[in-house]
């Protein structure tokens, strides 16, 4: 009988994930604790409980299979397609973990896939999936540990913060007349690719070394030829954006140690402040001459680690000249009529999408809309870009037209010019579209072919879509209007909160719970009282939500509130399979 993981569940479907996070949770709990406490002998013991319990394996297998690369199979070629395959999966894992000396990780298959608004390809290296599992189980004990000594002002990569959360402290350190002027912008030279070995293997809280030295070390394959890695992190790994912050925490410490706040009047104000996103980071201070001296620190500080800066990218602006940062311009500006005459201060604060990200979606919506013939194709792809891209974008700030409305403390539904740009764009390329369709036809009458009224009454009140009978309009496709996006407020994370310790947990959830701002599902996930229907976990544990018809479409089932519940994608395969093998049994 196979060790514990059969004589507690008997199959993968029977696995009891409330009990298992729960378990997960008290030794997550308890490290951050031995960790702030410098206990590290008890940090090892916790991780060692944890890598070889089947709670943490089973979860484990659970993120690997839920990820989105979870179907990619690496150099073995193996996948684990059912839940079989799965619940064997647990049990092989844990002869990894409780024999960790024998573990021997397999290369990277290395493929080349196109970089981020660019031509260029970059590497990317899959792992297979014992080794992606293993690295997950391991990230369940490592990360808490790391949490607890990461940099206050570090948001990359860590659970429960994100680039808003960055963006929105970047917002509140420079949007006040005293504010500093000067900011350094680095760019660390391929930080992933160069990180020293020695230091990673040194200052990683990790039970058993030799894993992580597996990991750093097993090199890749690409087209047939094998190559060693001798630097950098296992490219592609669950682990590899926590070994980041291992090499890179300690830096905004060291700074604000070499230069301490000032006194002020109303207590203490940050001669320099740190602002960093896993390997982006920007620094702001109030003289030029002080960022030159912190950049020469930061040098000193990246080269024990094997690190060194790219200068032809690294700079130090005004912030009037502005800067880019994680997608964002960030600036002040001078006196505007418009926008002053709303505010007493002399400049203002404006955050908006910065010309790269307005290109890059631009790009994305031709290509999109040139690819099809068909309009329903075109709704398919296009919206998911329109809706991920606006969702991102939309903590802009002090951007007109908005700004009357967010200065006058009526922020929210206030919209942003660039929305309305990226909307008219839409529209432009549409009724370009419609001519090479139609290229013989009336522009006018081709035109209204495809322009339906809009659910809500608005000042684009008309939108591309499919015209659909009375009775069936609530289902019909339609183009997301991106200009009728609303400016939200990101909200400041309380920075001494850990999502690891069992009394912030409510806290994190919260916020979690505040990202899901459509009206329509808030409904559902109120109705649910946010837990998934089929494991009884909460929905906010970071796995991907989805909405399952409880009566299927092809049978006539609505897109409304009665007949939606909020399911983990798992717990969603896992129904819709369910329900295929009882509708055959009726066939049969």
């Amino acid at each position: 009988m196979r060790e514990n993981t059969t004589i507690k569940y008997k199959s993968w479907q029977h696995i009891t994930w409330v009990e298992v996070n729960e378990r997960v949770r008290d030794l997550q709990d308890g490290i951050v604790k031995a960790t702030l406490e410098n206990n590290m002998k008890l940090v090892y013991q916790l991780q060692n409980q944890l890598v070889t319990s089947v709670e943490g394996r089973a979860l484990a297998i659970r993120r690997v299979v839920t990820s989105s690369g979870g179907k990619t199979p690496g150099i073995d070629k193996i996948t684990w397609d059912n839940p079989q395959d799965r619940f064997n999966a647990i049990h092989e894992l844990g002869m990894v973990t409780k024999n960790p000396n024998l573990y021997k990780s397999k290369p990277l298959k290395r493929v080349m896939i196109p970089k981020n608004n660019s031509n260029e390809l970059r590497p990317l290296g899959i792992p297979t999936l014992m080794d992606r599992a293993v690295q997950a189980v391991y990230h369940l004990g490592v990360d808490p540990a790391v949490e607890a000594r990461s940099d206050p002002n570090s948001f990359g990569f860590r659970k429960g913060r994100s680039q808003h959360d960055a963006i929105a402290y970047i917002r509140s350190r420079l949007d006040k007349t005293v504010s500093p002027e000067w900011i350094l912008e680095t760019d660390i030279a391929k930080c992933f690719d160069r990180i020293n070995h020695d230091f990673l293997m040194k200052e990683t809280p990790i039970c058993h070394k030799h894993v992580l030295k597996e990991w750093l070390k097993s090199g890749y394959v690409f087209e047939g030829k094998y190559t060693n890695t001798d630097e950098g992190t296992p490219q592609g790994g669950i682990i590899s954006p926590t070994l980041c912050n291992v090499a890179l925490n300690g830096i905004e410490p060291m700074i604000m140690k070499q230069y301490p706040p000032r006194k002020v009047t109303d207590g203490q104000r940050p001669k320099m402040t740190v602002f960093r996103y896993a390997d982006d980071m920007v620094i702001t201070g109030s003289q030029k001459e002080t960022l030159l001296q912190v950049k020469e620190t930061i040098k000193d500080f990246l080269a024990v680690r094997g690190l060194e800066l790219k200068e032809a990218k690294t700079r130090i602006c005004h912030i009037q000249e502005g800067f880019d940062f994680l997608g964002f311009n960030i600036s002040r500006k001078k006196y505007n009529p418009f926008l002053n005459n709303y505010t007493e201060q002399p400049t203002v604060l404006i955050i908006k999408p910065s010309d790269k990200a307005i290109e890059s979606v631009k790009n994305k919506i031709r290509e999109i809309i040139a690819k099809y013939s068909e309009i329903a194709k075109i709704i398919s792809e296009l919206n998911p870009v329109l809706r991920g891209w606006a969702n991102y974008f939309n903590i802009s700030y002090h951007s007109p037209p908005a700004f009357a409305l967010r200065a006058k403390g009526l922020l929210e539904g206030a919209k942003e010019e660039t929305f309305i740009k990226i909307g008219h764009f839409v529209w432009k390329s549409m009724m370009n579209w419609v001519v090479r369709k139609h290229p013989n036809q009336s522009v006018q009458r081709m035109t209204a072919k495809y322009i339906v009224q809009g659910k809500n009454p608005s000042n684009h009140k008309w939108v591309w879509g499919i015209e659909k009978s009375d009775h069936e309009k609530e289902n019909r496709q339609v183009i997301q209007n991106i200009a009728e996006t609303q400016i939200k407020t990101q909200p400041l994370l309380k920075l001494d909160k850990n999502p690891y310790l069992k009394e912030h947990k409510g806290y994190f959830d919260q916020r979690a719970v505040k990202k899901f701002d459509a009206k329509f599902r808030e409904l559902i996930l109120k109705k649910y009282n946010h837990i998934c229907s089929v494991c009884n976990e909460t929905l906010h544990n970071g796995e991907n939500i989805e909405l399952h018809h409880i009566k299927p479409v092809k049978e006539g089932g609505k897109y409304t509130v009665s007949n939606i519940q909020p399911l983990h994608q798992l717990c969603h395969i896992s129904i819709t399979h369910a329900y295929k093998k009882d509708e055959e049994s009726r066939k049969n």
